[in-house]
């Protein structure tokens, strides 16, 4: 997978400007093949811009009193996936959205390489989909993503997605197992900045991927995904 399904993932999910950034105002592209990443530190980059190499994702909510989310966010694709993600966090509702691999690489450039590793797993853009779980207003920094293919082997798919999140993040990147939140998970890192560490955890075959700016808020993501 290379990172180029979650390259695709980051522009088309919301979240997460982290922690210390302080929230972010941009709207969030409604186009799956644009990039969002940010460095910690360094400005969000804009819908349409290129990443600076071995920045980590992030991304950003338009506050409730500010634009409005684009269409996306209204899609509702696989409300079983949705449902295993969770509605509150910390004492934060968490919206839901989703869709299917088949839109979420509608626009993408790296569509074939996608699918020739969903093809490995005699899998389809048909047996994916992605979700994600945020809070709408910006307020609690972070956010899940989910990403499910329908029978596929568990190791395969979150070594894959591993792999993605230690090429996002740049070089450098390791990655360690960890219990966090009462979840065995995979710790992805580059660095002690508020985007330079993921928390991964695999359950079948849907593979959660928690944005947080520390194991504290990580583990308050990973011990709501019941």
């Amino acid at each position: 997978m290379n990172h180029l399904l979650a390259r695709v993932a980051v522009s088309a999910a919301v979240v997460i400007v982290i922690g210390g950034c302080g929230g972010g105002t941009a709207s969030p592209s409604a186009n799956p093949a644009s990039t969002l990443s940010t460095a910690s530190g360094a400005p969000t980059v804009a819908a349409g811009q290129t990443s600076p190499a071995g920045t980590s994702p992030a991304f950003s909510i338009p506050p409730a009193s500010g634009p409005a989310l684009p269409p996306i966010f209204s899609s509702h694709a696989d409300p079983a996936l949705e449902s295993q993600l969770p509605t509150e966090v910390s004492g934060t509702s968490m919206a839901h959205y989703s869709i299917g691999f088949a839109e979420l690489l509608a626009d993408s450039t790296d569509r074939a390489t996608i699918d020739a590793f969903l093809q490995g797993m005699g899998k389809t853009e048909a047996d994916g989909s992605f979700a994600a779980a945020f809070d709408p207003t910006n307020t609690l920094p972070g956010g899940i993503f989910a990403f499910q293919v329908d029978g596929a082997d568990a190791a395969t798919l979150l070594g894959g997605i591993v792999e993605v999140e230690k090429s996002d993040l740049g070089a450098g990147a390791t990655s360690t197992q960890s219990t966090v939140g009462g979840k065995d998970v995979t710790v992805v890192s580059v660095g002690s900045g508020v985007n330079d560490t993921e928390w991964i955890y695999g359950r079948g075959d849907v593979v959660f991927v928690v944005h947080a700016p520390d194991e504290a808020q990580a583990a308050a993501y990973l011990q709501a995904i019941q």
